[in-house]
């Protein structure tokens, strides 16, 4: 059936399926250099997590995650940190994921653009919610987009607890 489709329709029939190929490749590439990476090379990376892992009292300046109180033992978490900027100092990683960030873009557009008229919204608000729909995955590509934009623009930041840290954890 697809096949007949192609030969009638063009390639663009395929527009899905080809950036969804795209996208898997580039799924089990991101899950195995980041969720499988090895951050074992840097050490663990020690935080105090506060008493109910989230620090209430730093809502306001956003410290959720650890808290100043040296009562508490510094817990070695893995640095993620540190690798995301190993990786993303190599100009090719940084491109591949820029450009597979921009695929996510493209099968996003078509994905909600054949998705609208069959979610059950009236005919007349169609067009606004494929605005906010378009208006949602630009500023999740942006977001994604700028992690290794920031990696390849600056130097690792050593965090506010380098006095619990390794010395020589993270290059600055």
């Amino acid at each position: 059936m697809k096949l007949a489709l192609v030969k009638t329709q063009g390639i663009s029939v395929l527009n899905l399926a080809i950036s969804g190929l795209m996208l898997l490749t580039f799924m089990t590439i991101h899950l195995f250099q980041f969720r499988f990476g090895d951050t074992d090379q840097f050490g663990p990376y020690y935080v105090r997590p506060p008493p109910y892992l989230i620090n209430f009292w730093g809502i306001p300046s956003l410290n959720l995650f650890w808290t100043a109180d040296e009562n508490i033992q510094p817990v070695g978490v893995r640095d993620i940190y540190a690798l995301e900027f190993q990786i993303f100092k190599n100009p090719l990683w940084s491109l591949f994921y820029i450009c597979s960030v921009f695929v996510f873009m493209y099968h996003y557009y078509v994905g909600w653009k054949k998705v609208t008229p069959v979610l059950g919204i009236p005919k007349a608000h169609i067009w606004r919610v494929e605005l906010i729909g378009y208006a949602i995955g630009i500023t999740m590509g942006l977001v994604y987009i700028s992690f290794p934009l920031y990696v390849m623009a600056t130097t690792p930041f050593a965090g506010y607890e380098a006095s619990i840290q390794t010395p020589g954890r993270v290059e600055a």
